[in-house]
């Protein structure tokens, strides 16, 4: 199967099909790690820098969120043919203040979880399965394989770590 390359449209140059399959188990659990030592460091992780950008904990908490959804779509689309997976609602769990009170460590630690699964999920899955497909909502609705969806657990991560970031710098 062939996808189209395609990079990301809210800024961040990734794309997809440059991702070697071996590279994302690795880089995620980096990524994590640094998201998560990012928002134990002391600074404010609870504070937005304005009303329309999550906090650096909102962000931390969405990524935790999307690797044990995307781990649980893997699983599913190894054993249904061409599953359409329900989404992760991100927005709304922010905006229904599900992440309020969240400690940072705790997100810390759930975070790194949250990596380890996915990633041993990922590399658990023999190559002959990987380019299964799943119906994926965003960012449109399109058949995706396996491989693209891992591609996009890293995604999620690296982008969202700049996030975190950038979130933290002017707390």
């Amino acid at each position: 199967m062939s996808e189209v390359s395609e990079r990301c449209e809210e800024g961040c140059d990734f794309e997809w099909s440059l991702v070697s399959s071996s590279d994302i188990a690795p880089r995620i659990i980096k990524s994590s790690a640094a998201i998560a030592d990012l928002i134990t460091a002391g600074a404010k992780p609870h504070a937005r820098k304005s009303q329309n950008v999550w906090s650096p904990i909102e962000y931390a908490g969405h990524v935790r969120d999307v690797l044990f959804n995307l781990r649980d779509r893997l699983v599913v689309a190894i054993n249904e043919d061409n599953p359409l997976c329900k989404g992760l609602f991100g927005t709304p769990r922010i905006d229904l203040g599900l992440y309020v009170g969240d400690e940072p460590d705790v997100v810390a630690e759930e975070l790194r979880v949250a990596a380890s699964l996915f990633a041993r999920t990922w590399d658990r899955i023999p190559d002959v399965l990987r380019d299964r497909t799943m119906v994926y909502g965003y960012p449109r609705p399109a058949d995706r394989s396996l491989r693209w969806v891992a591609a996009q657990a890293l995604h999620e991560v690296e982008h969202h770590f700049v996030d975190v970031r950038d979130g933290l710098v002017d707390s």
